[in-house]
């Protein structure tokens, strides 16, 4: 890109040999007007610093860009700490994370000396606010205490490294795995994303001794196999006409690095795709100021990725499930409606006419396979009272974590005392798994099938990178592993193939009887879980009941796991689904027999999970919803698919069994106090499936497990209620039988155990 009136100051290290013949020593600076050098401007030759200074020349890269390059102490930083040189950068700016288009971690330096020493030469940086992505409203600043011995006197370390247990509150963690720190003498100290618990140990017992640190927050880098890949982009100036149109186009595109640990970085060049109707859904967004989510332009997006995805023309009532418009809207409407608001009307009707090609005729779902049995009383009675049998007070120490030693002269406030909460130092999720194992051997009983369906346990241990002894169920993983995902095998034809249907069967500390704006006093305690997941819990055992006379009949072409997953609500943190999923993506999954034995299932290729997180309750905000949330790719594309298909089989079946004199003159499901008694009998509630795609904000996938296959690149899709995190009845002490809606539940489990009988007797998923 150098003109003629550009050279090169000689000694530039690295230049090609092609270009010597422009290199100049810079003792004259004749006819020239850029100079292109990487050298401080200190060391230039006084000729062009003169120049510079007076503007005759310009100067490429920019002086004041090489102060933060040249910066002798970053540099060696560099040499053990990966871009080091970018730090001196970051600290002239504040952490900047919210409706940016570029984010910007917080850096700076920690004291762990007396804050009023002399000896201080950079800008301390010494508060973090530590978000959590349920935190519903704006709360006081976090971290803003030491712990109550004074360990720390910085409250970044706070943040860093305490486990005390009221700095952490329900949803903190240690955050020095997301940080790099060095020393004053410009030392790593710690590089948080490749630490072991070790590491991490000595780190903080560094800062606890006392000394001026730098540190940093960290985003993780795009990953390509076992690369990061980081895109150098150059930044550039450029002119605009007189009537604002931009008179340099195609800029340069810079070029990527996938870089590795000890080795050469691999170079790549970026290619972009330049697809013309993506391009016109990029210009839509232009002209619908104010809106940043949920615009024409996402709506058109969706259809154009969806269609390639499945690499068919989508039907018109899939389409529509995945457009965020009004509800009374139809897609063809909508298509029709297009060009008014593409800002321009040409391209708009353009757009238009490339998504209806995207669009084929509405196509048949196909017959039903399991839904017979779900269109009666005993279905939806059966739902109930599992439901109400999971949510009881012999096991409600379901979360991970219990019992907590720091509980003691705690009483969680007036919330705890309407619910007659009683917590002990226990941990039911070991007779709840005894539980279901005894339930899915009377089923196997029952159906037939014993010597043939399996129930096992996926064991591992709760591995961390911090200690937490106030946690009895963490202590219990230190001296084996305690920790499983129990599970029922129902077999297939092809036993190298299964499909997973999942929930999560432990449940959450309440935030009432815990935080203080709410009347808590500081205790933890585990929710009910009627909803949040006994619902989902349920749906997996009625599943059994559908597909275990199927696989007796030879129907299923491959094995389907109901996989009762633990450790999905904090502070595990969807510890069973993130084992699972390693496991499988490294080929070694193992399980547990009743027996003791190990049963090896480390070659079986999973095609689909089903991740099913709360499925019991209507939301009043917008009824008859519910989100079919497809994780990334074409698998996880065509899963959701079969979803809808489901969706549309049950929404046929209920309209025609309301047409039955028991059903026609029946309303909704009457929510109950209790479980004790089940609501009157109801119509079967037609719903809604709205497919929300990975990217799209209403998607609930990354609040739960589904989010773990979907890193790995296990297909996954995730059913969901119309996720309102605002609502009471959601861990807290609401959520209890009162908060389900049978009719709703009932519906949710019906279509989901279709959908996954559907992706078991499949030829092809």
């Amino acid at each position: 890109g150098l003109d003629r009136h550009a050279r090169i100051l000689e000694g530039e290290a690295g230049l090609p040999a092609a270009l010597a013949s422009l290199c100049i020593d810079g003792s004259s600076l004749a006819g020239v007007r850029t100079l292109l050098t990487f050298r401080p401007f200190a060391e230039l030759p006084r000729s062009v610093q003169s120049a510079y200074l007076a503007r005759d020349l310009t100067l490429v890269p920019c002086p004041a860009s090489l102060v933060f390059f040249h910066h002798p102490r970053y540099a060696e930083l560099a040499k053990s700490l990966p871009h080091a040189t970018q730090i001196p950068l970051l600290h002239l700016f504040p952490r900047v994370e919210q409706s940016c288009t570029i984010r910007i971690a917080q850096s700076g330096w920690i004291d762990e000396i007396d804050p009023s020493q002399p000896d201080r030469h950079h800008r301390i940086a010494n508060h973090v606010r530590r978000t959590h992505r349920w935190e519903r409203v704006t709360r006081h600043e976090r971290d803003v205490h030491a712990e109550p011995d004074g360990k720390y006197t910085d409250k970044i370390s706070v943040a860093l490294f305490s486990t005390d247990p009221d700095v952490l509150e329900l949803y903190g963690k240690p955050m020095a795995r997301n940080a790099q720190i060095w020393t004053r003498d410009y030392a790593l100290l710690l590089d948080g994303p490749r630490a072991d618990h070790d590491a991490i140990a000595r780190a903080a017992h560094a800062a606890d001794a006392g000394g001026h640190f730098g540190y940093r927050f960290v985003y993780p880098a795009m990953r390509a196999g076992v690369r990061e890949l980081y895109w150098h982009l150059p930044i550039i100036a450029r002119r605009t006409g007189p009537d604002g149109a931009d008179v340099m186009r195609g800029g340069p595109l810079g070029y990527v690095t996938a870089e590795r640990d000890g080795e050469a970085p691999l170079i790549l060049t970026p290619q972009l795709l330049n697809r013309p109707e993506h391009r016109a859904c990029a210009r839509c967004r232009a002209h619908e100021p104010g809106r940043r989510r949920f615009t024409t332009s996402d709506n058109a997006r969706k259809i154009l990725d969806m269609r390639e995805l499945l690499d068919v023309a989508l039907p018109p009532s899939f389409a529509r499930s995945l457009l965020r418009i009004a509800k009374a809207t139809t897609l063809d409407a909508w298509l029709a409606h297009l060009p008014d608001v593409a800002g321009d009307r040409v391209e708009g009707a353009r757009l238009s006419t490339s998504l209806r090609h995207c669009i084929a005729e509405d196509d048949e779902p196909g017959p039903a396979l399991t839904l017979a049995a779900a269109g009666t009383r005993a279905f939806e009675e059966s739902i109930w009272r599992t439901i109400a049998m999971l949510s009881d007070d012999e096991h409600r120490q379901r979360e991970n974590a219990d019992g907590i030693s720091v509980n003691e002269g705690k009483h969680g406030g007036p919330a705890a005392k309407a619910a007659h909460l009683h917590v002990a130092l226990r941990r039911d999720l070991e007779p709840m798994g005894e539980l279901l194992h005894a339930r899915y051997r009377a089923l196997v009983a029952a159906h037939g099938m014993e010597g043939r369906a399996e129930i096992v346990d996926h064991v591992f241990r709760w591995e961390t990178d911090f200690d937490y002894p106030w946690m009895l169920g963490w202590a219990k993983n230190q001296a084996a592993p305690a920790e499983r995902n129990v599970i029922c095998i129902v077999p297939g034809r092809d036993r190298s193939e299964a499909v997973i249907m999942a929930d999560h069967y432990d449940t959450a500390y309440m935030e009432d009887v815990y935080d203080a704006d709410r009347g808590g006093d500081g205790l933890r305690a585990a929710a009910a879980g009627a909803d949040d997941n006994g619902s989902a819990t349920s749906a997996l055992l009625m599943a059994a009941e559908a597909l275990l006379p199927l696989s007796r009949e030879g129907k299923l072409e491959r094995d389907v796991w109901l996989v009762h997953l633990t450790g999905e609500e904090f502070p595990a943190d969807s510890l069973g689904a993130r084992a699972l999923a390693q496991a499988l993506v490294e080929g070694r999954l193992a399980f547990t027999n009743e027996d003791g034995s190990e049963r090896d299932a480390h070659d079986v290729r999973v095609v689909g999970a089903y991740v099913l997180d709360m499925i019991g309750h209507n939301s009043d905000r917008d009824r008859d919803v519910f989100q079919i949330a497809p994780g990334e790719g074409a698998a996880s594309a065509r899963l959701a698919l079969r979803a809808h298909r489901a969706n549309q089989r049950w929404n046929r079946a209920a309209t025609e069994w309301n047409r039955q004199p028991e059903r026609a003159s029946a309303g909704r499901a009457q929510r109950m106090p209790d479980g004790s008694m089940i609501p009157p009998l109801f119509a079967h509630l037609p719903l809604s499936g709205e497919v929300r795609v990975e990217w799209e904000p209403r998607s609930a996938l990354y609040n739960t497990d589904g989010q773990a296959f979907s890193d790995v690149g296990v297909p996954v899709v995730l059913f969901m209620e119309n996720y309102d995190i605002n609502r009471t009845g959601y861990h807290d002490t609401l959520d209890t039988m009162a908060n389900i809606d049978l009719d709703y539940c009932a519906a949710m489990t019906a279509i989901a155990i279709e959908t996954v009988a559907d992706a078991a007797c499949a030829t092809n998923v």
